[in-house]
């Protein structure tokens, strides 16, 4: 019973995929094609590590070498001597009495001067210019100008109306203008200004005139002395040196006897065996038909069959591998460890001796010695005491001009005259007369150009009136009046000053015991003593040389789906291309290598038809001459060889089927053992090509 329902849900599902598959709006006389859209693959490289990037370590062990070495046992020191001072006498001079000044008195003789003195200042006097005139042409308008109207009258013609002979029109009538006498009056003379001189005023005034001039007496105040002790050093200063000698002591120095370096060992690289699965190929899926169901009553071979879309798996490939466990290193140890070791990895001491104690010096103070000496000092300089003597003074008359002479301006007024002129009181106007038009059903007169008035220009009328005008303002000069001097004898007092003169000053010669050169000490150097010893002194300390071995690598081609493919719908092609098209291609003579030719026989031809996702069969057949197993044989590598040039254009190879045929289908009689002509043989000799369905 299931396997009834079973086929019975098989039989209906092909019904359904076979009734959806067919094309829909299918036009009669057109042929259809079921493409389906190929699976895209590509190839991409897989680098897989198959051996690991690992180091490889080679050790040196250390190098040694024994030295001598000199030290120092006795650092020796420094041994100081005093070198003492030297002394030496001088002379020096002690002033007993300090040099002074004494003033002395210098007299002058008196001198008498004239001296002058002004009795009456000089002044100024003004002198008054007058003005200047002169008498000047002065238009002076009697009529102003103005404008007189001029009626220009209309323009009329005759038209031929049927109502109105003469239009209505108006009349211009001049209203004269109104003109008025007005009486103006007119500056014949301008005002104008004359200057009358106001003299200067004078006084008598008393002047005080110095008949001798104020003075200065000096007198002199002597200088003031005394004696004072003053202290001198007759014998300086100085310092004693002492010697302090130097401490010494011993002491341990250690140092090293042996060094040591390290011991390196090297724990190589250890791997495993290891092994990867690589995908090449990816899993993917296609369209699958079912075979006819056993009890199909149709006599359609599509019937009773269903499409599958069947899964298929991906392909892997194992790929052998060495993994690195471990990567070689180095084990360092020391030769020597100094916290094993109670006394330390060739350690070892010598005795030394040692200053600790520089020698020093120490100063002892050996005190100066003094002698007192009589001294006169002077305590207050010798100075000047000035006395004032007055001036001798005498009055003399001196006259002075207590207000300075000046101007005073006299107004002169205008002089004017009346003069009658006309003016234009109201300008000349138009006034309108209305003609009113006359109707008649004659002739018609018509205004052309209303009339209008021209202005004519009335010039004013003028009069020349004599007019006197001052050219030149009045002004005054001034004259200088020279001032009067008489002359006094004036006396001139001596001048009165001092003289210094010096008193050198008085002094005693001792003598002095100086210290020229200072106690100094000397260092004298002792020597170091020396000794030698023996060490052993690492050259070179053990090293490793690492050298990394690179990994190794395997590359594996895998296969990548791009885009699935599928079942799509279906595709109108040309009718003659479902049937067998021939290609021209002429093959070489037991050859199934495309030549040249062939190739672009195929690119014109065949390469169109692909580009439209279609799917072709290429059948290839050969003439009855020859072996049947060899031409079977050629056919099919010719049938290959067109097919390969397809995919080396970029053709997907699910869309192309190669068949090769051999002599089984024959288009004439040639047949083995029939004679037949070279052309007949040729149509034999045939590469097809036909659209086909995509399963």
């Amino acid at each position: 019973m299931k396997k009834l329902m079973l086929s019975g849900a098989l039989i209906a599902i092909g019904f359904t995929v076979s009734a959806q598959d067919l094309p829909t709006n299918a036009e009669p006389g057109k042929c259809y094609v079921r493409c389906k859209t190929p699976e895209v693959w590509k190839n991409e490289d897989v680098t897989i590590e198959v051996a690991p990037a690992y180091k490889r370590i080679v050790t040196y062990p250390a190098k040694y070498k024994t030295v001598t070495e000199r030290v120092i046992v006795d650092e020796g020191g420094e041994r100081l001597v005093v070198v003492p001072a030297k002394y030496e006498s001088e002379s020096f001079t002690v002033v007993t009495k300090e040099a002074s000044k004494r003033l002395e008195k210098t007299v002058g003789r008196p001198s008498v001067e004239n001296q002058t003195v002004v009795t009456k200042e000089a002044s100024k006097r003004l002198e008054a210019i007058p003005p200047k005139y002169e008498m000047r042409d002065v238009t002076v308008t009697v009529k102003e100008g103005y404008k007189k109207l001029i009626s220009i009258p209309a323009k009329y013609e005759q038209r031929d109306v049927v109502v109105t002979t003469r239009e209505a029109s108006q009349r211009l009538v001049v209203v004269p203008a109104k003109m008025k006498s007005i009486t103006e009056e007119v500056v014949t003379k301008e005002a104008s200004k004359r200057l009358v001189v106001v003299p200067a005023k004078y006084e008598m005034r008393d002047v005080t005139v110095v008949t001798k001039e104020a003075s200065k007496r000096v007198e002199i105040i002597p200088a003031k002395y005394e004696m004072r002790d003053v202290t001198v050093v007759t014998k300086e200063a100085a310092k004693r040196l002492v010697v302090v000698p130097a401490v010494y002591g011993t002491e341990t120095v250690s140092y090293k006897k042996r060094e040591y370096g390290n011991r390196l060992k090297v724990v190589p690289a250890a791997f495993s065996k290891d092994s990867e699965v690589i995908e090449v190929r990816a899993k993917s899926a296609k369209w699958q038909m079912s075979e006819r169901a056993p009890d199909c009553t149709s006599s359609d071979p599509n019937d009773c069959r269903y499409w599958c879309y069947r899964e298929v798996p991906a392909q892997f490939t194992t790929v052998d591998k060495t993994i690195l466990s471990n990567n070689a290193s180095v084990i360092k140890t020391t030769e020597c460890d100094e916290a094993t070791e109670p006394g330390g990895c060739g350690n070892a001491t010598y005795v030394k001796r040692v200053m600790k104690t520089p020698p020093t010096t120490r100063t002892i103070e050996i005190p100066e010695v003094t002698k007192v000496v009589k001294k006169r000092v002077m305590v207050t300089p010798p100075s000047t005491r000035t006395i004032d003597i007055p001036e001798v003074t005498k009055v003399v008359k001196k006259r002075v001009m207590t207000t300075p002479p000046t101007t005073r301006e006299v107004i002169i007024p205008e002089v004017r005259q009346n003069v009658k002129r006309t003016i234009v009181d109201t300008p000349a106007t138009t006034r309108v007369i209305d003609i009113p038009a006359v109707t008649k059903i004659v002739k018609k007169t018509v205004m052309v150009s209303p009339p209008t008035t021209r202005e004519v220009e009335v010039p004013a009328i003028t009069k020349v009136v004599k007019k006197r005008v001052m050219t030149t303002p009045p002004t005054t000069r001034e004259i200088t009046i020279p001032e009067v001097t008489t002359v006094v004898k004036k006396t001139i007092p001596a001048v009165q000053s001092t003289r210094e003169i010096a008193i050198p000053e008085v002094t005693t010669t001792m003598k002095k015991r100086v210290m020229a050169t200072p106690p100094t000490t000397r260092v004298v150097k002792i020597d170091s003593k020396y000794g030698t010893i023996k060490k052993t002194v690492l050259e070179k300390d053990a090293v490793s040389n690492e050298q990394t071995i690179d990994a190794k690598y395997k590359t594996v081609t895998k296969e990548v789906l791009v885009s699935k493919g599928g079942l799509t719908t279906w595709k109108e092609v040309e009718c003659k291309l479902v049937q067998n098209t021939p290609l021209p291609i002429n093959w070489n003579l037991g050859s199934a290598t495309l030549t040249s030719g062939a190739k672009r026989i195929i690119d014109a031809r065949l390469l169109p038809v692909l580009n439209n996702g279609v799917a072709v069969a290429i059948e290839s057949h050969t003439d009855a001459r020859g072996r049947k197993a060899s031409n079977q044989s050629l056919s099919e590598r010719r049938a290959q060889a067109v097919v390969n040039y397809l995919i080396s254009k970029g053709v997907n190879p699910s869309k192309l089927t190669a068949n090769g045929y051999g002599e089984n289908r024959l288009t004439n009689r040639c047949a083995d053992g029939v004679s037949c002509t070279e052309r007949e043989h040729a149509a034999n000799r045939r590469t097809t090509f036909r659209v086909i369905d995509q399963k």
